[in-house]
């Protein structure tokens, strides 16, 4: 089979996949970053600039055997994010902080981390039954977590019922008098809280942080590390995970912000078995109860038209909403674009020209399946 035929039959495959999860719910979290620029050639370097919607790109469409072809140049790229080290049941995991619902949080896990976490108040309209828990210490050991004190502890990890990337934060602290050690478990921290050695106290922040390490398991790395602009979203996501240097090295996937800047994104989890399965990512049920309340926002995914390095195989999706945006949520929730003479699809990049494609009659747009994504303001420059 030629390099043509197996890109052709992947995206077929691909397809096929997506149409039989029509209404099923789907949570496939991601980080996403903003591009300031995009260029036909040179490095990608991490830059703190604010997003822009200044776009170089170059042309967007080709034809290829009567068929429309997405013609982009930097479709998937690689980040490297830096770990987090944890504890659940008395073994080290390790994870990566995308968003926070509270802007001091997400201020303050951007410095501890040195890298952006972005306030994404949309969070608190997360549902309990979505969440998980995780302790952070105010007091006691000196060690390495995000308040210069023992490491988090979260209640669970992937494969476990209860796990969810969605935390939400109760904060522990030893009571005065008590000769303070360090725990590894939610067990061991009820306990002491029951011999009355510390207080718990919740809070209504909320944060993304999906695993990535874990005892027995870790998200899966790609057997074929070479990126190219026609590669598919699934197998795996992951370059490389190293624990000693505490980063990890995702395969960045190109979008659109509404306005028609250039993001991108990595995915870490889907709420779908069969979806996880495909993408190589997290198996994650709980999240899907997240999908159906106020802290999800729309992403427009192209069922048909342009052939490129969408989910579904077609050109690149667009969200409703970005990082900063009041309404902004990391939880996106699928709305299936299906152009109605797919001969005649048109490249789109804004969240306007969708809805003017609609009004025309051009496109259909209908709620199918869910899926999530985490936009971090991780800032990148095409040079």
């Amino acid at each position: 089979m030629t390099k043509s035929n197996n890109y052709k039959s992947n995206q077929k495959n691909q397809t096929e996949m997506w149409k039989k999860m029509k209404t099923t719910a789907i949570l496939l979290s991601a980080i996403a970053v903003i591009s300031s620029s995009v260029s036909t050639s040179g490095s990608i370097s991490v830059l703190a600039a604010a997003p822009s919607s200044n776009i170089s790109s170059i042309n967007q469409t080709k034809t290829l055997d009567h068929m429309l072809v997405q013609n982009l140049t930097k479709t998937n790229v690689p980040v490297t994010l830096p770990l987090t080290r944890g504890y659940v049941n008395g073994f080290e995991v390790y994870y990566i902080s995308t968003e926070a619902s509270d802007k001091g949080l997400a201020d303050h896990l951007t410095n501890f981390t040195h890298s952006r976490v972005s306030f994404a108040p949309a969070l608190k309209n997360a549902p309990p039954q979505s969440l998980a828990n995780i302790y952070v210490f105010r007091n006691g050991i000196k060690g390495s977590g995000p308040l210069g004190f023992q490491p988090n502890v979260p209640d669970s990890q992937p494969g476990d019922p209860g796990y969810s990337p969605l935390w939400r934060i109760n904060n522990v602290e030893w009571k005065q008098g008590v000769s303070p050690k360090e725990l590894k478990s939610e067990t061991d921290i009820l306990s002491a809280q029951k011999n009355g050695a510390l207080t718990i106290s919740s809070s209504d922040a909320i944060v993304n942080c999906p695993f990535v390490y874990w005892h027995g398991g870790s998200l899966k790395e790609r057997t074929d590390k070479t990126l190219s602009d026609q590669m598919a979203y699934g197998g795996a996501q992951v370059l490389n995970t190293d624990i000693k240097k505490m980063q990890v090295t995702f395969v960045a996937h190109r979008g659109f912000a509404p306005d028609g800047s250039t993001i991108y994104y990595i995915a870490t989890d889907a709420s779908v078995k069969k979806v996880a399965d495909k993408f190589g990512v997290t198996f994650v049920n709980k999240t899907g109860a997240a999908l159906l309340s106020g802290g999800s926002s729309d992403l427009y995914v192209f069922t048909n038209g342009i052939k490129g390095t969408g989910p579904m195989g077609f050109q690149p999706s667009i969200p409703s909403t970005n990082v900063g945006d009041t309404a902004y949520s990391p939880l996106w929730r699928i709305q299936a674009t299906t152009w109605k003479d797919p001969s005649h699809a048109e490249f789109l990049t804004r969240v306007t020209q969708i809805t003017s494609a609609a009004q025309a009659g051009k496109l259909s747009i209908k709620q199918e399946w869910y899926l999530t994504a985490q936009l971090s303001m991780c800032v990148f420059r095409c040079k």
